[in-house]
């Protein structure tokens, strides 16, 4: 079908052609995400298909993710990663969980014993297995998408968000100021729209802004601020 619209183009389909401008830092910016977890980077890299939002995403850590922290991906994600084009890559390089197995005390307690296995995915759930892979290696293929949209996404690191104040102008209304780490300088960056979803919600910045307290160890979520 893309061939009828576009005709023939040679080259790898998931490169988009750069727009002008493209992976240039703006100071005002229409949609500013705050963290690249696994939230964040969702968010970034399906604004990422559309050049006309102006899309920032920042992060406090220097650089991706290294060691997964949540490497559990339910059947859901896998069909979400088949939207976004890289689902082939993690059933290729993921641990599919067929069966799941329970364990209780034996007789003598000195040893376990296999209580019960059964079908970890129960039968028209979904077309997609329950599989486990580095976190890390999700965030990688998320970032790929990024870096190939037509914007050139990239995140943006080293910089820890300290507050979010009403600017005063009612197409970009939020301004949001960052302490630069390892050797950064501070920086304001402008934006209509600001999502957060950077830390447990008694500790995220943007969350408090938004008025929206939550509870201690409270679940992980996004918290948008526009103050329009």
């Amino acid at each position: 079908m893309q061939y009828h619209f576009n005709g023939f183009g040679a080259g790898d389909p998931s490169l988009f052609p750069a727009v002008e401008g493209a992976g240039k830092k703006r100071s005002e910016v229409g949609v500013l995400i705050v963290g690249c977890g696994p939230a964040g980077l969702t968010l970034a890299a399906q604004l990422s298909a559309f050049p006309d939002i102006a899309t920032h995403i920042v992060e406090r850590k220097s650089g991706p993710l290294e060691i997964g922290q949540a490497d559990g991906i339910a059947c859901r994600s896998m069909e979400m990663f088949e939207a976004f084009g890289f689902a082939e890559k993690v059933l290729k390089e993921a641990y599919w969980v067929n069966k799941t197995t329970f364990w209780r005390p034996g007789p003598d307690s000195a040893r376990i014993v296999r209580a019960d296995r059964i079908q970890d995915v129960e039968d028209d759930l979904s077309e997609m297995p329950h599989t486990i892979l580095s976190q890390a290696r999700i965030h990688d293929f998320y970032l790929e998408v990024m870096g190939n949209s037509p914007g050139r996404l990239v995140p943006d690191y080293n910089l820890q968000l300290t507050e979010l104040t009403r600017a005063g102008d009612e197409d970009i209304p939020v301004k949001a100021a960052f302490e630069g780490l390892n050797g950064r300088e501070p920086e304001t960056i402008r934006a209509r729209y600001v999502a957060g979803v950077t830390a447990p919600a008694a500790q995220s910045v943007a969350r408090w802004a938004t008025g929206w307290k939550g509870r201690p160890r409270a679940s992980y979520g996004v918290s948008w601020t526009s103050w329009r």
